[in-house]
């Protein structure tokens, strides 16, 4: 069985695999998206997301001592890698205490940081290709996809702020001080998120032409994104002030 989901917050895909494999679907597989499940009996393995040093890789040290500890690697992907083990071992936890949860946190969050980098250098080169343009087309459509851009970097930063207050929750527990960069930090509403796909699509849209409807229609759309995008930026600077 195959099915599409997209995760970007590790915690929802380990307890999404966890769900699954108390169906009776031991996930086997995974490449952009898709998983990959083959039967098993209900509850048969428990499934971790841990984050490596590198992209598709794990060290030989880190393969023997999860093959000590019964654990199986099922696949990598990007930083990621797929973890399980039967539960009739007993429990699967990868980081027992404080110290090394933060330390695996810490990991999620730079590798987020890179993933927006990543995006931003992407946009730019989407508006290079948009101002080089010699028609509506070869204009248009790279502006489309520097909103699309823009709104998965809206959702990334949004992650970003999530385990943010998860460190600063793991730091409270033993006393350790906040760092002052992540005080305050406030997640942009996906209201904004929703305004900028939806911007891209109307840039996306053919002109017009002799239409009226369609115009009208165009016009009503851009303007509803117009009004997404002004409201998430508003109750993202309010949030921030609270």
């Amino acid at each position: 069985m195959v099915k599409f989901k997209l995760f970007i917050n590790k915690d929802e895909e380990t307890e999404y695999l966890n769900e699954m494999a108390g169906k009776g679907y031991a996930m086997k597989g995974f490449a952009m998206g898709f998983y990959t499940f083959e039967n098993c009996r209900p509850g048969e393995y428990i499934y971790q997301v841990d984050i490596t040093e590198g992209l598709f890789r794990v060290s030989g040290d880190y393969r023997d001592f999860m093959r000590e500890m019964g654990v199986e690697i099922v696949c990598l992907w990007g930083p990621w890698v797929i973890l399980r083990k039967r539960a009739e071992e007993g429990p699967f936890v990868l980081y027992t205490d404080v110290e090394s949860s933060i330390e695996h946190y810490q990991k999620i969050k730079k590798a987020l940081k890179i993933a927006v980098i990543l995006e931003i250098v992407c946009i730019l080169m989407e508006v290079i290709s948009a101002v080089g343009g010699t028609d509506r087309e070869s204009v248009m459509l790279p502006l489309a996809g520097c909103c699309l851009l823009a709104a998965i970097v809206v959702i990334i930063v949004r992650e970003i702020c999530r385990v943010n207050a998860i460190l600063a929750e793991l730091r409270a527990r033993i006393g350790q001080e906040e760092p002052s960069g992540c005080r305050g930090s406030h997640s942009p509403s996906l209201i904004l998120c929703l305004g900028i796909v939806l911007n891209g699509i109307c840039l996306a849209m053919p002109e017009p032409g002799g239409s009226a409807l369609y115009g009208f229609a165009k016009g009503v759309l851009q303007g509803i994104a117009l009004i997404l995008m002004g409201a998430g930026i508003a109750i993202t600077v309010m949030g921030r002030r609270e």
